[in-house]
């Protein structure tokens, strides 16, 4: 997972995120995908998440996850409703020793 859930204000001095993937497209429209719906298992573009994430009061309470604009991968940042973002903590695997 892409740890640059602020793209453009946190870079490493290395440049950031390394490798470029493949854009990966909308499911709907055939756009560049901005967004990952776990609950519709679906990509979407900006356009296409406000369209569909709008519809109702179920829709908007799905998590949305932001595909980072450089590596492509998901990122911790997060979509809630129509203009709510939100950053996931990262996930730390316990000892169990």
């Amino acid at each position: 997972m892409c740890r640059g859930f602020e793209e453009q204000e946190r870079r490493r001095d290395d440049g950031g995120c390394r490798r470029i993937r493949a854009p990966v497209s909308c499911n709907l429209c055939g756009e560049n995908a901005a967004v990952y719906c776990e609950a519709d298992t679906a990509f979407l573009c900006r356009k296409c998440d406000r369209l569909v994430h709008s519809a109702n009061f179920l829709a908007r309470r799905h998590l949305r996850r932001v595909i980072c604009t450089t590596c492509r991968r998901l990122t911790r940042r997060c979509l809630v409703g129509d203009n709510f973002s939100v950053v996931l903590p990262e996930s730390r695997d316990k000892d169990t020793s």
